[in-house]
């Protein structure tokens, strides 16, 4: 089964042309080779891509709890599924792309500048009030407010 064949590799892909030889791989091998163009805490999201996408079985060589190799198991498998779906002839060589960090964006971001903010109009200062006091009574007391214009 052959698909349409990309030139632009997916991630998963680029770390089966590493471990295709079927040999186990360090993970600081990999870092070392795919360092720039692979995310290294997501590892365990490729190798998932393998065993699902590409019917790879992983081997994970650990010393003790923590990973320190990984090993395709069925090499000539995982060579057929690159061949079909052109990760073979994609021309991909490990370690010649530099992958740009998504926080240099951020930085050139920063560089450039700043609009000051828009200021609020300022308000007007209230106007006083007239109090005028009115008597009717000696016992009632009146009084009305009114606001000049």
């Amino acid at each position: 089964m052959t698909r349409s064949k990309s030139t632009k590799l997916k991630p998963f892909q680029k770390l089966l042309t590493v471990l295709q030889s079927g040999k186990p791989v360090t993970i600081e091998e990999i870092e070392k080779t795919l360092g720039d163009e692979i995310y290294m805490y997501r590892l365990s999201t490729y190798m998932w891509h393998i065993k699902t996408q590409a019917n790879g079985v992983v081997k994970a060589i650990k010393d003790g709890r923590k990973v320190t190799a990984y090993q395709i198991v069925n090499a000539s498998e995982v060579k057929e599924y690159m061949k079909n779906f052109g990760v073979t002839s994609a021309n991909f060589t490990p370690g010649q792309t530099i992958k740009k960090p998504s926080i240099a964006k951020l930085a050139d971001l920063a560089a450039k500048p700043k609009k000051a903010p828009a200021k609020a109009p300022a308000k007007k200062p209230a106007k006083p009030k007239k109090v005028k006091a009115v008597t009717a009574d000696a016992d009632l007391e009146i009084v009305e407010v009114q606001e000049t214009a």
